[in-house]
């Protein structure tokens, strides 16, 4: 498709010409945007929308290649478009860009949970000092969202990841993490502090 003035069209910009012809300007960019979301994984942040990037870390529990080692291995950026930076830590650090975002980052990296991605911001999060007086703080929040996610051994084979263990409950190992995690913000009588 041509311009008047013969200069190509890109498909976007055919898509949103064709569209404003049967709908308004609004549903116009909705439908480019959902488009560009299906073609590319990403989503379209327009400069008027107010998103922020969240940080993340890789939180090694196994080194499953035997090179990054186990613990924080590398810190991570979740852009509003849903697309992922990580950037490694050590001797040889690098920097890679995941367009599909934090489902390459856990397919990538994540070996079977032997690595977890933790979230550092939350989507949903306001700063603690906006926070409402009975809300419990951000860095508390951070702390139990991280404990949440962490993998606990299976109490029958010690596996971090999935197993076959019939009948293997893991809830008191998770409960142990949970109330570990939250130890320093819990008085003696066990009320928030």
């Amino acid at each position: 498709m041509t311009t008047p003035t013969d200069q190509p069209m890109s498909a976007v910009a055919a898509l949103l010409a064709l569209a404003r012809r049967h709908t308004d300007e609004e549903a116009a960019q909705a439908l480019v945007a959902e488009a560009a979301r299906e073609l590319t994984g990403r989503t379209v942040v327009g400069p008027e929308q107010q998103l922020a990037p969240r940080r993340f870390t890789l939180r090694r529990h196994h080194d499953v290649s035997g090179v990054s080692g186990a613990g924080a291995v590398a810190d991570g950026v979740l852009w509003p478009d849903g697309t992922a930076s990580v950037r490694w830590r050590g001797a040889h650090p690098s920097a890679v860009f995941w367009d599909r975002g934090r489902v390459s980052v856990e397919f990538i990296h994540g070996h079977q949970g032997a690595t977890e991605i933790v979230m550092l911001d939350q989507d949903d999060e306001q700063p603690a000092e906006a926070a409402e007086p009975r809300t419990v703080p951000l860095h508390v929040r951070r702390v139990l969202d991280h404990a949440l996610r962490r993998p606990v051994p299976c109490p029958k084979c010690s596996r971090l990841t999935a197993c076959r263990c019939a009948g293997a409950d893991r809830t008191e190992a998770r409960l142990d993490v949970v109330l570990a995690a939250l130890a320093p913000w819990l008085t003696a009588e066990g009320e928030a502090a």
